[in-house]
C-alpha cells in the first residue's frame, strides 16, 4: 500500500515538474522572440544605403512615370454580357372559357363548359437580337385544370381534366429605359401540349393539341448589372378538340375554348449565370 502511494506521489511530482519546464520554455521562447523583434525595429532605421547616381536617376525616371500613370485614367475592356437569357417567374392562369358541345352528331342547345383556373411556375429562354428587339420561348410545369358543365350540359358535372403545357413562342420590343424601368410589347403563337386525359362523366376522354395566338405585353426592372425582376401578361387565345363516350354511350365532341390571361412575376438573368455587364 506504501509503495503505492509512494509511486502515486512521484508521478505527481513528475508531471509538476514537467509543467514547470515547459512553462519555462515557452516563457524564454516569447522573450526571445521579443528580444528579435525590438532589436530589429532599432537597426532599421541606421542603416544606410548607398545611392549611385545611376540608381537617383532610375529613381526619378520610376517616379515619373508613376505620376503620368497617375494622371491618366485606367481603362479597362467592358464586360461583353451575353444576348442568351432566361426568365423564372410564377404564373396566375385565370380562364375566359366556353365550349360548344355535341352529342351523336347534334349540338348541345345552351351547352357550355368552363375550366377552373391554374396557378404555375414559368421558364422562358430568350436571345436579344439587337437591343430593342428579343425573342423567347416559354414553358413551365404543366398545370391540370378541370372542364365543368354549363347550361344544360351542368348535369353533367365535371367532364374531365386535362394536363397539359402551353409552349409560347413569342418577339418582343422592349422600348429604351425609364430609370431602372423598360416596357415592351410583343406577340406570338401558343401551342398546347396534352400530355394526358383524365376521365370525368366523358368517359375515353381525348383532348388533342392545338395552336393558339398571344399578345404580350410587360415591364422590366434592372436590379443591378446582374439581375432584372419583371412583371409580364400574356393573353392568349387558345382552344382544344374534345371527344369521348357518356355512361349511356352516347358519343360527345366538343371544341373548348380555354383563352387564359396569363399574369407572370418573376426574376431574368442573362447566362452565365451571375456575370453582370
Amino acid at each position: 500500500m506504501r509503495c503505492a502511494l509512494r509511486s502515486k506521489k512521484l508521478q505527481g511530482e513528475e508531471s509538476r515538474k514537467e509543467l514547470k519546464d515547459l512553462r519555462r520554455f515557452i516563457a524564454i521562447t516569447c522573450g526571445l522572440l521579443a528580444l528579435q523583434l525590438v532589436v530589429t525595429t532599432q537597426s532599421a532605421p541606421a542603416q544606410e544605403v548607398q545611392v549611385t547616381p545611376s540608381d537617383k536617376e532610375k529613381g526619378a525616371a520610376i517616379n515619373s512615370h508613376r505620376d503620368e500613370s497617375e494622371t491618366k485614367p485606367q481603362s479597362f475592356p467592358p464586360f461583353k454580357q451575353s444576348r442568351l437569357f432566361t426568365r423564372v417567374g410564377f404564373l396566375l392562369a385565370p380562364y375566359h372559357s366556353s365550349a360548344t358541345i355535341a352529342t351523336n352528331g347534334h349540338p348541345l342547345s345552351g351547352g357550355t363548359a368552363k375550366a377552373s383556373n391554374n396557378m404555375s411556375v414559368t421558364f422562358d429562354l430568350g436571345y436579344e437580337i439587337t437591343q430593342n428587339i428579343s425573342v423567347s420561348v416559354t414553358s413551365g410545369i404543366p398545370v391540370k385544370p378541370h372542364v365543368t358543365g354549363e347550361g344544360t350540359a351542368e348535369p353533367l358535372g365535371i367532364l374531365g381534366k386535362v394536363r397539359y403545357g402551353p409552349a409560347i413562342f413569342a418577339g418582343q420590343y422592349r422600348f429604351p429605359k425609364t430609370g431602372r424601368f423598360r416596357p415592351y410589347l410583343g406577340g406570338g403563337a401558343a401551342y398546347a401540349i396534352i400530355f394526358k386525359d383524365f376521365d370525368g362523366s366523358v368517359k375515353d376522354l381525348q383532348v388533342h393539341n392545338h395552336w393558339g395566338s398571344v399578345l404580350q405585353g410587360g415591364a422590366e426592372c434592372e436590379v443591378n448589372s446582374k439581375y432584372t425582376l419583371f412583371f409580364d401578361f400574356k393573353e392568349v387565345w387558345l382552344a382544344v378538340n374534345a371527344e369521348g363516350v357518356l355512361s349511356d354511350g352516347t358519343q360527345v365532341k366538343a371544341r373548348v375554348k380555354l383563352n387564359p390571361s396569363l399574369f407572370t412575376v418573376g426574376i431574368k438573368f442573362h447566362f452565365p449565370f451571375g456575370h453582370g455587364h
